[in-house]
């Protein structure tokens, strides 16, 4: 094994490697034996690539719930629309038509 290479650093390779593969910190913390999992982040050195794409998946989700919430919206407002124009609410006059 090359000299700047110790068993510790397999260590941190070892850890970076299971949350990248989407191990739960929580048991990894555990299978490592520290007590916090602040001490098991410390051990990670997660690969731009990993973090570019975690944060893909993450705005990829958050814009995925954003557009249900407006097409729910639109249609919540052409149902509303849909009612107003063929008169389905006796108190109020459907366009186009006078009260009397």
């Amino acid at each position: 094994m090359p000299d700047h290479l110790c068993p510790h650093c397999l260590r941190h390779t070892y850890v970076t490697r299971l949350i990248e593969a989407g191990y739960d910190l929580q048991s990894v913390t555990e299978q490592v034996g520290h007590s916090h999992a602040a001490t098991t982040a410390i051990y990670t050195a997660l690969s731009s690539d990993y973090e570019n794409t975690k944060v893909r998946e993450f705005l990829d989700a958050a814009e995925e719930e954003a557009l249900r919430i407006a097409f729910a919206r639109a249609e919540i407002e052409a149902d509303m629309d849909d009612e107003f124009d063929t008169g389905d609410n006796p108190s109020v006059p459907a366009r186009g038509r006078r009260a009397r």
